[in-house]
């Protein structure tokens, strides 16, 4: 049986060794951390096989791993990690082992600095509602790898997906990609401005279809040449998108228009604020492009 190492043993990090698990491999979980919390999962985990160590630092010198998965606050440019990548040990994130595992099932990928979580629900809340059974997944909701350990698979899965669980999922190719906002964060992790934004347009790049919020003074400025056939929206009017006005969703007479067609009333979404009617109109775009 294949060896895989998972570091990190929150939600995400279970997830993926049940995973491994359950597709044959020998799992061993590791933590740097140690807690009566802990404990009690290693019990758990142990019943079923899984080898958990914890107050432990994965050592690649040290291990017989074909493949290591790291949990999404584990950092990518981590030094063993990137000596491990250097000894030609595959590499990856919960959500690219959760891809692997459900590409046959069309992805919503969400990202942005802000509005991400509310639009991933957004999203989640009119899929459900039209009769598919599409959980939110990655900072919201499940795991992505608890949606390819469930029982039932999804229809639909509706992932709101990090700059750091985007750089280690290096095939993450989801139906629709969704950029909410973009403004200077995480740099303390990305380094420069550049980096960061490179990070976020990769998963719309790997996209068939892009929708990006053209009321997002970065986005708009930046974005119209990276996506020509990208959806934009904006809360100002049809006048007021990027590009492509027959394929732009957005604000008129309080009506939400997709394609010319009046889809719902802005006064539906029952939240306040100018930012909540952007991620509606971005919600319904992915629905419209569904």
């Amino acid at each position: 049986m294949p060896n895989a190492d998972v570091i990190g043993l929150g939600k995400s990090g279970v997830a993926a060794a049940r995973l491994l698990a359950r597709q044959g491999w020998t799992v061993t979980l590791s933590d740097a951390k140690t807690s009566d919390a802990l404990e009690q999962t290693r019990s758990l985990l142990a019943a079923e096989g899984i080898t958990v160590r914890l107050n432990h630092r994965f050592d690649p010198s040290q291990s017989q791993s074909d493949r290591i998965v790291v949990s999404p606050g584990v950092p990518w440019d981590l030094p063993v990690l990137q000596q491990a990548r250097a000894m030609g040990m595959e590499t990856m994130g919960e959500m690219e082992l959760a891809w692997r595992s459900l590409s046959d099932r069309p992805w919503v990928g969400i990202t942005g600095t802000n509005g991400k979580t509310t639009t991933t629900a957004l999203v989640a809340a009119i899929f459900q509602a039209a009769g598919f059974h599409a959980p939110a997944c990655g900072n919201i909701g499940y795991a992505a790898c608890e949606l390819a350990l469930a029982e039932k698979p999804p229809d639909w899965v509706i992932a709101e997906v990090s700059s750091y669980q985007i750089e280690s999922s290096q095939t993450l190719a989801p139906r629709i990609g969704v950029w909410t906002t973009f403004t200077p964060d995480h740099l303390s992790r990305h380094y420069t401005l550049d980096n960061y934004d490179a990070i976020k347009a990769k998963l719309l790049h790997q996209s068939h279809h892009q929708v990006l919020n053209g009321d997002d003074p970065y986005l708009r400025r930046n974005g119209g040449d990276r996506f020509p056939s990208a959806c934009w929206t904006s809360v100002q009017g049809k006048a007021h998108l990027v590009a492509h006005p027959e394929r732009g969703v957005y604000l008129d007479d309080g009506w939400v228009m997709a394609g010319g067609q009046p889809m719902v009333q802005a006064s539906d979404l029952r939240m306040v604020g100018s930012h909540n009617l952007q991620n509606l109109l971005m919600a319904v775009a992915v629905a419209w492009l569904a």
